[in-house]
């Protein structure tokens, strides 16, 4: 079956593209950047096409043969008139999908949106499923209460929050009733989504058998880890407040926290059980979804995806095909000479960041990362890559994302903290008659008078910054033990 989705880069669009791979269906994936996906999954069955939802004239013949279309997008860290823009997304991809003969659409959406006091965000998944649904295409709208998975949002948040912290004092959030559903069945639900039996759109709303609050589940996580928390609930934390606390303590920063707090004052509960018995599927319990994802993260397995992996889930919007014409440019360039091999030269590189820091200066690092956190931008500590050994484009790093990269060569890495323009890094490696050349160039792009008091003020700092940081590389080269 040649199947189309939308939404691929993340979190659950990742685990089922690999999944309906694996299955071997025929896969094109929509992407603003089609080289994340192709490094993402090295496939034959995989065509990856450009294209932008915000943008109809991109999504011209992305349904052409298509029989099945997956809608996976949604946006976390949209900050200007996100309701419109995912309203817009929804209205373009259903308009191309009318002048198709695809057979069906399916929606992931959010368990809870049918409470009468929404937040901004569950809202505009609700809309966008009532889009999804207005044409004559038979639409399966899939309602999910919090996924638990290695990698996801919620269990990310609960697990730094048990493991951090033996006393927590817990804002009303915390008390709203969930059914909280492991990522393997929710992927279940969504490929069997495919086949089943209907003759027009419905929504079916799915959660595992377990109705809990967020604060038993951390209660239970606690016990699995064998530990004992002692929380606190008071009234007085508001969502932005809340969301400032948890990007101090765990990988979520403020803007993503405050959205997914707000969301979580819903109750996410199974009200109908509309078509559920068409599917196969028998979901785990909550304590069974825990100690399989522990277990994975005990055995040191990489998740197959994280939240932030996504493309839209930075604070900027990142675009590996960003054609933006900036004015003021700044550059620091440095290189060193070193008499071993390119491989060997750029060790080192694929070695930076992450639980290794940056080789120089780590404490003005870290700063720099907190000041970044306090405002709302992504910090510097909580996101490696997915794999250690290249970089593959797409990947996050600290506050970077991988943009460009030819392995064991060059690696540009673009900030995705909260900047008055567009910081990047790079390095490259390339042989000479003696060894071989590492260069590496700091760049700096501005259209804003902020963005060059930004450069010019800091210039005395990352002189000393670059400086250092060439030179610990070249010592971290002539001896790796380091």
């Amino acid at each position: 079956m040649k199947i189309l989705i939308c939404g691929a880069t993340g979190y659950v669009g990742s685990r089922l593209t690999k999944k309906l791979l694996d299955e071997g269906h025929q896969i094109r994936c929509l992407a603003r950047n089609p080289d994340s996906l192709n490094e993402r999954f090295n496939s034959k069955k995989l065509e990856v096409i450009h294209g932008n939802l915000l943008n109809q004239e991109t999504l011209h013949h992305i349904f052409d043969d298509i029989e099945v279309a997956y809608y996976l997008v949604h946006s976390l860290t949209a900050k200007d008139n996100f309701q419109d823009k995912e309203a817009l997304c929804a209205n373009n991809f259903i308009n191309e999908a009318k002048k198709s003969d695809v057979k069906r659409i399916i929606y992931l959406g959010g368990l809870g949106t049918n409470s009468e006091d929404l937040s901004p965000h569950l809202e505009s998944r609700k809309e966008v499923g009532q889009i999804l649904k207005s044409s004559q295409i038979p639409c399966i709208e899939i309602q999910a209460s919090i996924i638990i998975g290695s990698g996801s949002l919620s269990f990310e948040i609960m697990k730094h929050l048990v493991e951090r912290l033996p006393l927590m004092i817990t804002p009303k959030w915390v008390s709203s009733m969930a059914q909280p559903i492991w990522i393997d069945d929710v992927l279940k639900y969504l490929t069997e989504s495919i086949l089943i039996k209907l003759s027009g759109s419905c929504v079916i709303q799915i959660g595992g058998p377990d109705q809990i609050t967020y604060k038993e589940l951390m209660s239970i996580y606690a016990k699995i880890l064998g530990k004992k928390r002692l929380m606190i609930s008071v009234p007085v934390l508001t969502p932005n407040l809340s969301s400032k606390w948890l990007g101090l303590v765990t990988p979520v920063y403020a803007r993503v926290g405050k959205k997914l707090i707000e969301s979580l004052k819903s109750d996410s509960i199974i009200e109908n059980n509309d078509h559920i018995n068409q599917f196969s599927v028998t979901p785990i319990g909550i304590r069974e979804s825990l100690i399989k994802t522990t277990s994975d993260l005990n055995q040191n397995v990489q998740p197959e995806s994280r939240w932030y992996d996504s493309i839209s889930s930075g604070i900027s919007e990142f675009n590996l095909n960003d054609q933006t014409k900036y004015k003021h440019k700044y550059k620091d360039v440095r290189k060193i000479a070193v008499p071993v091999d390119p491989i060997t030269a750029f060790n080192p590189i694929n070695q930076i960041g992450g639980n290794n820091g940056w080789y120089f200066a780590n404490l003005l690092w870290n700063i720099r990362g907190w000041i970044d956190l306090v405002v709302g931008g992504v910090g510097l500590r909580r996101r490696n890559r997915r794999n250690l050994e290249k970089f593959i484009v797409g990947d996050t790093l600290d506050w970077w994302r991988i943009s460009e990269s030819k392995e064991n060569q060059y690696v540009r890495l673009e900030a995705e903290m909260k900047l008055p323009g567009k910081a990047w890094l790079e390095f490259r490696v390339w042989s000479d008659s003696k060894g071989s050349i590492l260069q590496q160039t700091a760049g700096f792009d501005t259209n804003s008078i902020f963005g060059q008091i930004y450069w010019v003020g800091l210039l005395p700092l990352h002189k000393v910054i670059f400086q250092g940081m060439i030179n610990q590389i070249a010592k971290k080269i002539y001896n790796p033990n380091l």
